[in-house]
């Protein structure tokens, strides 16, 4: 099977759990999303929008966006890294 996806979007998280948080900088302003409204932005910026994008409560410039970064991983993750831990360190065995 042939990848199609470009280097930018191969760089760029798949997918996007609710629960996570996402913080994003502008130069003035630094937002928190939940997963789901980076996967918004992701797409917003991946399909090359510009301008604003809108959200319930508040709008983020696209252009005056500086850096964008996970800093809570979704429930689901944190139980796969812990059993990885588990295995890894002996505490449980592989099946």
């Amino acid at each position: 099977m042939q990848n199609n996806l470009t280097i930018k979007e191969q760089l760029m998280p798949q997918t996007f759990e609710a629960d996570e948080k996402w913080e994003v900088r502008t130069q003035d302003k630094t937002y928190m999303l939940t997963g789901k409204q980076a996967e918004v932005l992701k797409n917003a910026t991946s399909q090359g929008l510009r301008g604003l994008i809108w959200f319930k409560d508040f709008a983020i410039s696209i252009p005056h966006i500086t850096s964008v970064e996970k800093i809570k991983d979704s429930k689901k993750a944190l139980i796969e890294k812990s059993k990885e831990l588990a295995k890894e360190f002996g505490i449980i065995k592989n099946n």
